[in-house]
């Protein structure tokens, strides 16, 4: 069968033998003939000239027959015909991938075809191949196998490497646990040791202070007087050092918590002055007060702790600062609908601060050098805690300061503001904050109607509080642990228990559930009180079903108004009575007056009546008698050779009513006297100021003649008898004796009403503050004034 065009056969055949001829001569792949030979041998019939070439032959070489022992030697020569007989055994073509050498002894692969070749009876006479060179094939596999056992050798390295790293990571991570959990435990430890030492400093702190406080209410002389205050000034630092202290701790343990309640920013700095008031004033600085008008009347942030870093930098500025002042500046830094970034600034015109000492200010345990230190005291850890509470309270705090310059102290704090609702009372919020600075001559409260139980082990401590509730009337009874208090109540009636929360036998937790499972006690209040001042521990008391927390040591007057809360909750509040401050239904019509007093713009009434501890009643007699002794002032007055005394007497009289723009302006005209700088004009203006103050007193209290009778028609005034009380107190005064304190209560209620009381007031200020020599000379002015002399 033929497919295609007729053709001749020999033509063809013969076409096909020239093609391949000029392949074997020109193929780049290796061509060759083995001849069969006798004795199971072979023979080079031909090859190719790149056969040749890589034989090492020339090629041109004419071969026939050529015996590869002889040229190649017999190794090679047999590896090569067992390759051939191999074919030849399997009777067709096979491809075999082998190596072997080149004329010039390098190695060489190859991938060869062989097909044997047999005669017409079957024998084999040759065996043609074609062998293409893969050499660099199999250099490539080579590389890759190599490679590929390199890879393998690297991947059991980095496996064993792995499984090192592993080993070391866990031992790490164990090391790690074991190193955390140890310092876990330090600082468990650390934490309760603080708060253990905290508790047992509070104790005896608790001590020092009440009975400095008892002691101060016992007939003194000079001496022993300024001793006490010495002790109860020392013991107030120490617990002021104490404090420091557990904040510290709690802030490094990470357990000061933030609150967000809403407070009154205005009152928060007011507070910060009045605490360090006394102090600044014992140093003669001026203490200005800068709030901007566009700050939010009520925030929502933590009042305490904001109030705690106002007042460490107040407190710093006035205690590093001999002359000129201090200022506290607030304002909105920015401010939008819901927020704003308060800032705050403390300046005083004190020390100053080097620069080498400005980076290490705010580090634990650091003031601006040793000198410092020595010269001021403190621990350095105020400014410290001062920046972690801000940080705590997303905020910031910084200071620019040069030595000899003074200093500012600047923080910010971004705060919310409060609700529209809250707005409508700012006395309401905040007891933290608005709670009162407590003082001796603060009001005391009658609780003769009360009967309460007092559980507290430590003697001292029951003397302490003991002392403090004498003076209220109140009925205590005393038990020395929990397991007590509940027999005492299973058989008297209570108001309120006191119950300190470390006790042998019955601590007053435990305590405190049992009553609270009781059918017959459960709703008494029950007030913690505990030198552990820790948030746990407040937890732990109002989990207990405790009603509130006293901290150790315990101050009187938060004593009296924690009493005063829930005795008056357990009963009707109307029960409840303050002395002297409370108004009594008969004093409706001095409230009245009181509250058209606050008419007038230029009297600071608030911060009048605070200054008098809270007597309204006094205050309006000071207005009486204000209004008595300066209705007819005039020029002619001022005109005399005592004029340092007219401006003097009304500058601390201006003072007592809250006048303080008739006052300042007489420190200034005082100030000019002083220097010659003497000006009628300035007279004249302060007269006119204080017959306009004298005109809007006399539209508001005519109406209320009853209030402002002269001193001869106030029944039961003798001016005799004032004169003869003053004669017997003049004595007193000229030996500095403050026995003559004892006289005072009587000498104010004879003088009740009367133009005198601004006189005897002023009497009192100067005993208070040891002018003993100055008030003997005005007992003896008032008598000559009295005898008409």
């Amino acid at each position: 069968m033929s497919l295609g065009n007729a053709f001749n056969k020999e033509e063809h055949d013969q076409t096909i033998i020239d093609c391949f001829l000029q392949m074997w001569r020109y193929s780049a792949d290796l061509m060759f003939i083995m001849a069969v030979e006798d004795g199971d041998e072979f023979s080079l019939y031909d090859n190719n000239p790149a056969s040749k070439a890589v034989m090492g032959l020339e090629k041109g070489a004419e071969i026939h027959r050529l015996n590869l022992r002889v040229q190649f030697g017999d190794e090679m020569a047999e590896q090569v015909y067992a390759t051939y007989r191999q074919v030849l055994q399997g009777g067709k073509p096979v491809s075999i991938e082998q190596a072997g050498m080149r004329g010039d002894g390098s190695q060489i692969y190859f991938d060869t075809l062989f097909v044997p070749i047999f005669d017409s009876l079957g024998k084999p006479i040759f065996v043609c191949g074609v062998s293409r060179d893969i050499t660099k094939i199999k250099e490539a596999e080579t590389v890759a196998l190599k490679a590929n056992e390199k890879l393998l050798e690297y991947s059991t390295a980095l496996e064993t490497i792995n499984q090192e790293l592993d080993r070391k990571v866990q031992e790490r991570t164990k090391e790690l646990e074991n190193a955390k959990r140890i310092v876990e435990e330090s600082l468990e430890a650390k934490s309760s040791f603080v708060a253990r030492m905290s508790h047992e400093i509070r104790t005896p702190i608790n001590a020092v202070i009440g009975l400095s406080h008892l002691t101060l209410k016992t007939s003194l002389n000079h001496e022993q007087k300024d001793y006490i205050n010495t002790i109860l000034s020392s013991g107030e630092n120490l617990l002021s050092l104490v404090n420091d202290v557990l904040d510290f701790s709690k802030i490094e343990a990470g357990e000061m918590g933030i609150e967000k309640v809403p407070f009154s920013p205005k009152l928060i700095v007011q507070h910060a002055i009045n605490m360090n008031a006394i102090k600044a004033e014992e140093k003669k600085l001026a203490v200005t007060v800068d709030i901007s008008p566009s700050l939010p009347p009520m925030l929502l942030g933590d009042p305490l702790r904001i109030q705690q870093v106002l007042v460490n930098l107040v407190t710093n500025a006035v205690k590093f600062t001999e002359r000129g002042g201090v200022c506290v500046r607030m304002y909105a830094d920015e401010n939008n609908d819901k927020g704003v970034l308060i800032r705050c600034d403390v300046i005083d015109t004190g020390i100053g601060i080097s620069k080498v000492y400005l980076d290490q200010l705010f580090q634990s345990f650091h003031q601006a050098d040793d000198s410092v230190t020595r010269k001021f005291g403190g621990t350095g850890l105020g400014l410290t805690i001062s920046r972690q509470l801000c940080s705590l309270m997303n905020g910031d705090i910084w200071v620019h300061s040069e030595l000899g310059q003074g200093s500012t102290f600047s923080f910010v704090l971004p705060l919310n503001i409060a609700p529209d609702l809250l707005l409508l009372n700012e006395s309401t919020l905040n007891e933290k904050v608005l709670k009162e600075e407590c003082r001796e001559n603060k009001s005391i409260p009658n609780f003769s109607q009360y009967n309460i139980l007092l559980a507290e082990d430590n003697l001292i401590n029951q003397k302490v509080i003991l002392g403090y509730l004498d003076d209220t009337l109140i009925k205590v009874d005393v038990v020395g642990n929990g397991e007590e208090a509940i027999n005492k109540l299973e058989n008297k009636k209570y108001d309120l228990v006191l119950m300190d929360i470390q006790m042998p036998i019955m601590d007053g937790l435990t305590a405190s559930k049992k009553i609270r499972q009781s059918s017959h006690y459960s709703n008494i209040p029950i007030i913690a009180m505990t030198a552990h001042v820790s948030d746990e521990a407040k937890k732990q008391s109002a989990h207990a079903g405790m009603n509130a927390h006293l901290d150790k040591p315990i101050k009187k007057f938060d004593l009296y108004k924690i009493l005063q809360k829930h005795l008056a909750t357990n009963k009707h509040h109307n029960s409840l009575q303050m002395k002297g401050f409370v108004m009594h239904e008969q004093d409706a019509l001095h409230s009245e007056v009181l509250s058209n007093l606050y008419s007038i713009d230029t009297l600071d009434i608030d911060k009048a009546i605070k200054n008098l501890s809270g007597k309204k009643d006094l205050y309006l007699d000071l207005i009486s008698s204000f209004y008595n002794r300066y209705k007819d002032f005039s020029l002619a007055e001022c005109i005399g050779i005592d004029l340092d005394g007219v401006i003097h007497s009304l500058k601390s009289n201006a003072a007592y009513i809250g006048a303080l723009n008739i006052s300042v302006f007489c420190t200034e005209l005082e100030g000019n006297i002083k220097n010659g700088a003497f000006c009628s004009e300035l007279i004249i203006h302060l007269v006119g100021m204080v017959k306009v103050l004298v005109d809007k007193l006399k539209c508001i209290l005519m109406p209320y003649f009853s209030l402002i009778k002269s001193s001869e028609d106030i029944e039961g005034f003798s001016e005799s008898d004032l004169v003869n009380k003053l004669k017997k107190i003049v004595p007193l005064l000229k030996k500095s004796d403050f026995f003559v304190e004892n006289h005072f209560s009587l000498l104010r209620k004879m003088v009740r009403g009367s133009k005198y009381v601004l006189d005897i007031e002023n009497l009192i200020y100067d005993v208070k503050n040891i002018e003993f020599e100055t008030a003997a000379v005005k007992a003896s002015q008032l008598v000559l004034e009295l005898q008409g002399d």
